[in-house]
């Protein structure tokens, strides 16, 4: 597999769960009164808290112009937009509204992870296991070794569970091991410590 059709699917895989979610929020605050009840994925309490402040990545908006950012957010019914100096957007939306955001994208995780083994891009895993908040991943390769096509399963992993994680408000931090056929490591990875530094901040922003 040529490195552009590996990276391609590493960025639409992103691009597919941001879109699934609606959005991905890079940083996140409370307004009003908080409860000890909790959406199902998230940290944060549901009913009482009056809204949600999300700050989207510039990651998102790439080759956007600023008023069609602008445009698309308020049609997403998301109030008091503004626009950072780095490209991001600062928004207030509803807490169910926010809650649907984080139980979406843990169904989009979910899906993509799922998609992974046995796969026209990953045809050598054969298997995937991984804990509800995606902090620890085991990969099942059919290989003795990890070729070309294996070295970016974890990229694509751990830079999908580390956007849940940070928009559900959980420790952002995603072990990935790849293992063979009979338990063997291969390899692991822990994120967002291996991604490159402007992935990293697009995690891990607060």
């Amino acid at each position: 597999m040529k490195m552009k059709t590996i990276r391609g699917g590493i960025a639409a895989t992103a691009a597919a769960c941001a879109l699934c979610a609606t959005m991905v929020g890079c940083a996140t605050e409370n307004s009003g009164n908080v409860t000890s009840e909790q959406d199902e994925y998230s940290n944060v309490e549901q009913a009482t808290i009056a809204t949600r402040t999300v700050t989207f990545s510039a990651l998102f908006f790439q080759d956007q112009a600023p008023e069609d950012v602008q445009a698309s957010l308020q049609e997403q019914g998301y109030s008091d937009i503004v626009a950072n100096e780095d490209g991001s957007y600062t928004v207030t939306m509803t807490v169910d509204k926010y809650n649907d955001l984080v139980d979406s994208m843990h169904s989009s995780v979910v899906e993509q992870l799922d998609g992974i083994p046995n796969s026209e891009d990953w045809p050598t895993i054969t298997a995937i296991t991984y804990d509800e908040q995606f902090s620890n991943v085991t990969l099942t390769t059919s290989s003795s070794e990890i070729g070309l096509q294996e070295a970016f399963v974890p990229l694509q992993v751990g830079l999908v569970s580390c956007m849940y994680q940070q928009i559900a408000g959980q420790p952002v931090k995603c072990v990935v091991n790849i293992v063979d056929g009979s338990g063997a490591e291969l390899s692991s990875s822990v994120y967002p410590d291996a991604l490159d530094e402007a992935q990293r901040d697009s995690v891990t922003a607060n």
